[in-house]
């Protein structure tokens, strides 16, 4: 047997000490076994060596797990999102006929861009917007008012004296004492 100095006994004993506690501790057991595998691969490590094969597959049965579960997570939101954009084009849809029926081309593209450039999501919504700042033209007078110059009526203006003479005020006159006359045949006073 070699000699060797009392400093080295004492760092070997310290060593074997710290070794053996290492390994005394299901804590650190692993760690120095995997050490020693690490740093000795030739030499047979019983539990590290039966271990791996077991873990190995543990482990890619974890991954199968974690895979199956992304993979229906993902699922499960593409069909909550396709269910959405579904119900969202469902609604723009029927929006867009509602509008349709009321309004002609152009006037469906602006209340659209409208909705577009405001964010507004409701066509309704948006329609009335749209007719509020955008109200619809008095509708237009008919012959069939109760000042119908054209109509020839007993009593009535003579509209040549009008479109031919051009006499405004004759016109004028004949056509206010001609409602003036209707006023009072109605019950009025004046």
């Amino acid at each position: 047997m070699p000699e060797i100095d009392e400093n080295q006994l004492a760092t070997f004993t310290n060593l074997q000490g710290f070794v053996q506690k290492a390994l005394a501790s299901p804590q650190h057991r692993q760690s120095l076994l995997k050490i020693q595998k690490d740093l000795y691969p030739d030499v047979p490590v019983p539990e590290i060596d039966a271990a791996n094969p077991i873990l190995e597959k543990l482990s890619a049965l974890e991954q199968k797990f974690e895979d199956d579960r992304k993979a229906r997570e993902e699922a499960a939101t593409k069909a909550a999102k396709d269910a959405q954009d579904s119900e969202w084009t469902t609604r723009w849809n029927k929006g867009h006929e509602m509008l349709a029926g009321r309004f002609n081309e152009e006037g469906v593209a602006a209340i659209e861009k409208m909705m577009h450039e405001r964010g507004i999501a409701d066509h309704e919504a948006a329609m009335a917007l749209f007719e509020k700042h955008n109200p619809p033209p008095p509708p237009p007078l008919t012959g069939s008012s109760r000042f119908n110059w054209f109509e020839q009526v007993e009593g009535a203006p003579d509209v040549n004296m009008l479109l031919e003479k051009q006499d405004y005020d004759g016109f004028l006159g004949q056509a206010v004492d001609m409602a003036r006359r209707q006023f009072r045949a109605a019950g009025g006073q004046g």
